[in-house]
């Protein structure tokens, strides 16, 4: 299988607007440490039940040949978008849209995407059939809000874009949109942006409701992530401002021996790049730990963590994930990066309580069809799953598949 696993961070939303606020000024910060006592132990995953039901189903196949769908959002059975763009090159977006009978193909914003820039992907979601948001950060950050019949491109306020950095959205309603974009975030209030600055860096971010926002990512900019030491950051919006809440920390030394013969004693450097906030006491955040290597100069796998309303706690995942997303029912979905080769087996759901449930795979023809997952999510108040990527084959293309 050609190409790197990615893992991608969804979301967006909201409605035509004009004013903004300026945003503050800005100069490299160092956040709040997270308290030493902060770091758990990983715990021992529980068994991994299969689910009943008719496993995954290959929904879409498209014939647009070399383009992988990397962003998935719905706001109901009948209005789900895919967005993807160039496995390879540079290249435009492709938009699917589902109305509930079948995938069509849709105008796209006016976005030059190079595949080089897959982490930082434009942020997708969709409000309802006439209220959907695509973000995008290229040589600048850009909004485009769908109304139902077209594409514009809205104003956005100065949010001090670096290159590197990434957007995370969300929306609870066409007046209530997020927009993060490096250690600022913007909100949308129907009528203007105002932003505030952040504790951290950002890479994603998630609203359960009005006061219940969060944003994760890490204590440094991007540039910084692959440094000794870099640890997860975790923040809420409480309604009034953004706070950093502690979150687990690896700090351990690493045991590798250098060129001296000596153990180096480098720490691992931690980022979460996805957050699915479900409630007060249900939040989910994905990401990478990266430990250095003198072969290989860095070894990366993925981790999880969960808010349970009290405290952030380590959750068991599969080494590499290639996606994760909402289950739709307070849970986690995680699409092994093995799973890819067996009609998406492997793909585990971990529930609320830790429960661990393995999603059948494909069944029929396409149970073996080897395809990529770059993004999952559930559509809200149903137990409809989406998964996006591309299928390979002769033509490889845009990829959709489907589980309920």
């Amino acid at each position: 299988m050609g190409g790197a696993k990615r893992l991608t961070a969804l979301c967006a939303a909201a409605v035509l607007g004009a004013g903004c606020t300026a945003a503050p000024s800005r100069d490299v910060h160092a956040p709040a440490a997270a308290s030493p006592g902060v770091t758990t132990a990983i715990p021992a995953p529980s068994p991994v039940r299969t689910a009943r039901g008719r496993g995954w189903r290959l929904e879409y196949v498209g014939d647009q040949r070399g383009i992988d769908l990397q962003a998935v959002a719905a706001s109901g059975p009948r209005d789900v978008w895919a967005l993807g763009g160039p496995y390879e090159g540079i290249g435009k977006l492709l938009l699917l849209h589902f109305d509930g009978r079948r995938w069509r193909e849709r105008p796209a914003p006016e976005v030059t995407w190079d595949h080089r820039d897959h982490e930082r992907f434009p942020a997708l979601v969709a409000t309802g059939p006439r209220d959907a948001w695509i973000f995008a950060a290229t040589a600048a950050v850009a909004a485009h809000h769908w109304d139902g019949e077209r594409w514009s491109r809205v104003p956005l306020p100065d949010m001090d874009y670096n290159a590197g950095e990434g957007t995370g959205a969300a929306a609870l309603a066409p007046d209530d949109v997020w927009l993060t974009v490096g250690d600022h975030a913007a909100h949308w209030d129907g009528r203007a942006w105002t932003v505030t600055r952040l504790p951290a860096w950002a890479a994603s971010v998630s609203a359960a409701a009005p006061g219940q926002v969060w944003a994760v990512g890490g204590t440094g900019p991007p540039s910084e992530q692959g440094g000794s030491g870099s640890q997860a950051a975790t923040m809420r919006w409480d309604g009034r401002s953004w706070r950093l809440v502690p979150a687990p920390e690896d700090r351990t030394p690493s045991r590798a021996m250098n060129s001296e013969g000596k153990p180096d004693g480098s720490i691992p450097s931690i980022r979460l790049t996805h957050v699915v906030a479900h409630g007060p006491g249900d939040v989910w955040a994905t990401g990478t730990r990266s430990d250095f290597d003198y072969e290989d100069g860095s070894v990366t796998s993925s981790i999880a963590m969960h808010w349970d309303g009290t405290a952030w706690s380590w959750v068991r995942s599969p080494a590499e994930v290639s996606a994760s997303g909402s289950d739709g029912a307070g849970g986690i979905i995680l699409v092994d990066q093995e799973a890819d080769e067996g009609g998406l087996s492997g793909t585990i759901r971990i529930g609320p309580d830790g429960s661990r449930t393995g999603l059948p795979r494909m069944a029929g023809v396409n149970r073996r069809r080897e395809v990529e997952v770059s993004a999952v999510s559930a559509v809200p108040g149903t137990g409809t799953v989406y998964a996006v990527g591309l299928a390979y084959g002769k033509h490889f293309g845009p990829m959709i598949a489907r589980y309920r």
